[in-house]
């Protein structure tokens, strides 16, 4: 049985100077969760624009938040930011067409102690813009995304 599968990767270019609430609105979602805006996710612009290659991970079974980190740090990647899943959500807006794609950044408490990560998906035809619980069993159907170490722009 095969653990895990890296899938595509994609570029992305974060720290553009936009808001949270610019980010969301420009993915043009169907629905966004209310509490994806600057006062709990703030956009964070670091050094300015860079660009990111986000590596989608799939399993062939349930798996838990911790099991798929393990899985990706053994692969060479990174966990994602926040922020990355806002940007992804706007260049590559098809992907969560296909199956959900889970961000296991550091985790947002939410306002009933979940521990929340943002999740693009789609429902009823329209992209979603999401948060789930870290602590979740997730099934085959997610897919989780990861950034490659030390990527260079060529």
């Amino acid at each position: 049985m095969t653990a895990r599968r890296l899938t595509e990767s994609y570029r992305i270019t974060t720290g553009d100077g936009r808001s949270t609430e610019e980010l969301v609105a420009a993915g043009e979602y169907g629905y966004a969760h209310s509490c994806l805006t600057s006062e709990n996710f703030p956009a964070r612009h670091f050094e300015g624009q860079r660009v990111r290659e986000v590596v989608l991970l799939e399993f062939d079974h349930e798996v838990t938040a911790e099991e798929a980190i393990a899985e990706a740090v053994e692969a060479g990647l990174e966990r994602p930011m926040y922020e990355d899943a806002l940007h992804f959500g706007i260049e590559h807006p098809d992907v969560q067409r296909e199956r959900p794609v889970v961000f296991l950044h550091d985790p947002w408490f939410g306002y009933f102690g979940r521990r929340d990560v943002v999740c693009l998906w789609t429902n009823a035809g329209r992209r979603e813009l999401g948060l789930e619980g870290i602590d979740d069993r997730w099934s085959p159907n997610y897919r989780f995304a990861f950034v490659r170490r030390h990527y260079r722009a060529g």
